[in-house]
Formats: structure tokens, sequence, C-alpha cells
């Protein structure tokens, strides 16, 4: 996708689907409707995708590239630093897209929305997790039962972070989340 105007085309049509996912939701929002937001023809619009379902696919694919790109570029020495990199750079993402996360958890909170962070999460830990028994570091759980349970932890936390409109920071979230994960919740 070098062409220019094949990747402007794909920018507008994927601004047009999350403006219209922060209105209505997925199963409201007709073809017609994103290339009037776009902009863009009908024809161009079925000359790049099938269908609506299609371009969701690509949208959620092109988030997900983005957030792990931004949680990926880090090392780690130890566990506790690896999940601190991850939630941070997750909060901070959402963070810094508070007002667009909002909207679409309101309007689609059963949608593919959530599983961009959870795929992107399983991913990340699920990397790590195996490059740590290639170096002979076992773990005594599956890393699939690992990986989903603290990424569904941290997803389902930052969920009810930015739904309740909590003041907190993302570091005294992340704080907060690391001491789950690390240490004993309770005195």
């Amino acid at each position: 996708m070098d062409d220019l105007r094949v990747k402007r085309t794909y920018l507008l049509l994927k601004n047009a689907l999350f403006e219209l996912l922060a209105k209505k939701p997925f199963e409201e929002i007709k073809v017609n409707d994103i290339c009037n937001v776009a902009m863009v023809h009908r024809t161009t619009f079925y000359s790049h995708f099938s269908d609506k379902y299609e371009l969701l696919e690509y949208c959620i694919q092109d988030v997900e590239e983005e957030l792990t790109k931004k949680i990926s570029n880090n090392t780690y020495s130890n566990l506790k630093e690896f999940y601190t990199n991850l939630i941070i750079n997750l909060l901070t993402y959402v963070n810094e897209n508070k007002k667009f996360f909002k909207c679409i958890l309101n309007k689609n909170s059963d949608s593919g929305v959530i599983n961009i962070f959870m795929n992107a999460c399983v991913s990340y830990i699920t990397d790590m997790l195996e490059k740590e028994e290639d170096m002979d570091i076992s773990h005594e759980i599956p890393i699939p039962i690992i990986a989903q349970y603290y990424s569904g932890a941290v997803i389902n936390t930052i969920i009810f972070w930015l739904t309740t409109n909590s003041k907190m920071t993302e570091e005294e979230l992340c704080n907060y989340i690391i001491s789950l994960i690390f240490d004993i919740p309770h005195n």
C-alpha cells in the first residue's frame, strides 16, 4: 500500500468508521454511512473492502499493530518490568484516545474494539513468556492460560477506569495493577 491515494482512502474510511462507532452500534452502521462520512464513493469502498466487516477487521489490525509497536519497543530485565511496560503503554494509549474509547464503549461494549487490546496483550505476553522458555525458564501453568488471565484482568480494569471517569492517573492505576499482580493485595 505505497500509493498515497490508497493510504488516504484507507485513512478516510477508518476515521469515518470510528466516528460512526462513537455514535451508534456497529450493527446499525451501513456502508453508505461510512462512505458519506468519509466522502468516498461506494465503488471506491468496494474496490478496497468487500463489506463493513472487512473494514472493521482492517481497522482492528491497524490499531493492534500501532499498539503492539508501542509496547514492543522496550526491553525488560524481569517480569515486573515487563508487565509495567505493557500496562503503562496500554493506559497511555487509552488515555490519549480517552474520548474516543468512552464513546466506543458506550455504544459498542460487546464489539471487537475490546478485542483489539485483548489480542495485543495476549500476543505480547505470550511472546515474552515463550522467549523465557527458550532461555530455559519454565512455567508451571500453560502460557496461553497465563496470557489470557493477565490480559483479561488488565483490560477489564482499564475499562473500569475509563467508564467510571476515575481521576486516577495512568501511573497510579499501573502501580495498583502491578501491585495486584506481584504483591499480596491484602495485609
